[in-house]
């Protein structure tokens, strides 16, 4: 879901920061058919085995906590809540990775962003 935006690649509502641009429009900025395939490749990791909407978005956000990606992070904790996940289900998700994969600047980095979206 994007809305339209006359200066350049579209604007995501999914985040509640003014002027956010994915990743994927930075790409399609340079090549339709790259993006095009990795969103392929995105649908198909979706389509494959039995996790829900909700699982799959709760796992790419310990995913995007892990790698700092705050941008990946702000969509897909819209995505999450979307797909029925809580606020206090997208915080334990990030402090599960205290101590895992994540020391404390991060993990308060990755709650800040949390509450940024969703408070």
């Amino acid at each position: 879901m994007t809305t339209s935006n006359p200066d350049g690649p579209p604007v995501y509502p999914l985040s509640k920061q003014g002027t956010f641009v994915s990743n994927l429009d930075r790409l399609r900025q340079t090549s339709d058919a790259v993006a095009d395939a990795f969103r392929g490749i995105r649908r198909a990791a979706d389509a494959h085995g039995p996790l829900e909407a909700k699982q799959r978005e709760l796992c790419l956000l310990a995913g995007f906590a892990a790698t700092r990606n705050e941008g990946g992070f702000r969509v897909h904790c819209t995505r999450a809540t979307e797909a029925g996940a809580t606020v206090e289900e997208v915080e334990q998700v990030v402090i599960l990775m205290l101590g895992t994969t994540l020391g404390l600047v991060p993990v308060v980095e990755a709650l800040s962003w949390a509450r940024d979206e969703l408070g």
